[in-house]
């Protein structure tokens, strides 16, 4: 009978992956490579995962749930959630966070155990965002008549088009002119 893997080689392997995925591109991580790295055999690999997208999928969501976690947690009794209208969104930070955000999503398409973790934690942070827009709007001379669920879709799905100057920076705004924007757009969203 085979002696099981250390558990902690699971977290080396997640770990390994997610290294070589940005350094090397999803399409070029390899099983050996990710072993070699994770130090480990690909038997172990194996062991945990049932095939290389298994484990590509397991670290992705993995990293995408625990950075969302991390910003579900900072959400708590504060404004964060509208955050994402008063940054700068070409801070490098950023950039990063929604590349990968935006990788996590495309794979969620062709994965269906990993679309069910992504949905999850977006529910949540929808969830999550609509109660702070119901909280502002109760502390606030606000209108009633806007959906808070619909405000926190629309401040997700903006930061997450935002995705396009990644791809062309030349066509990032003026940040003092994005910012402004935003002001107005949080205004009307707010008070109707």
């Amino acid at each position: 009978m085979t002696k099981p893997p250390d558990p902690s080689t699971r977290q080396r392997l997640i770990d390994a992956t997610l290294n070589l995925i940005d350094e090397l591109g999803v399409d070029a991580v390899k099983v050996t490579d990710i072993a070699e790295r994770a130090e480990t055999t690909t038997g172990s690999l194996y062991w945990f995962f049932k095939n290389r997208q298994a484990l590509i999928n397991a670290a992705l969501a993995e990293q995408y749930v625990a950075s969302m976690r991390s910003l579900l947690t900072s959400m708590e009794g504060s404004a964060t959630f509208l955050q994402n209208f008063k940054v700068d969104p070409l801070e490098p930070s950023r950039v990063a966070a929604r590349r990968r955000q935006i990788r996590v999503l495309a794979d969620a398409l062709e994965s269906p155990d990993l679309a069910l973790e992504v949905a999850s934690i977006q529910r949540e942070l929808l969830e999550r965002g609509a109660q702070y827009v119901k909280r502002v709007r109760g502390s606030q001379s606000t209108s009633t008549d806007v959906d808070p669920y619909s405000v926190a879709l629309y401040v997700g799905a903006m930061y997450i088009g935002f995705a396009v100057i990644d791809l062309a920076p030349g066509l990032a705004p003026d940040p003092d002119k994005w910012r402004r924007v935003n002001e107005i757009v949080l205004k009307a969203l707010l008070t109707g």
